[in-house]
């Protein structure tokens, strides 16, 4: 699982083997003895960098590597900017209702 970019978050038993890339966030449960991560990566996240050079971490060159590490930092960024832009709206709403029993 790990060599196909994939990390345990499996949080009790009812998603014992829910599994998330790294890289493109996909998570995935439901895994079968004989499914093959690499395949089904894959299929279901196509346009994942790490699945398009489809290489184990070991096998990539450093430019490779360097790939992936840039987009794990944008993709890394983008949530971080989308949490805290959640936050300052929930703020806001709350500042205008304030400010609106105020009146």
């Amino acid at each position: 699982m790990a060599e196909a970019g994939f990390y345990s978050v499996a949080t009790g038993e009812d998603d014992a083997d829910a599994a998330k890339c790294f890289l493109c966030g996909k998570e995935l449960d439901g895994w079968e003895a004989d499914d093959d991560p690499w395949g089904e990566h894959k299929s279901h996240a196509a346009k994942c960098a790490f699945v398009q050079l489809g290489k184990k971490e070991d096998e990539l060159l450093l430019s490779e590597m360097l790939s992936v590490v840039k987009q794990y930092m944008v993709n890394e960024v983008k949530h971080v900017a989308e949490v805290t832009k959640e936050k300052i709206d929930e703020r806001a709403k709350l500042v205008k209702r304030q400010c609106m029993t105020r009146k």
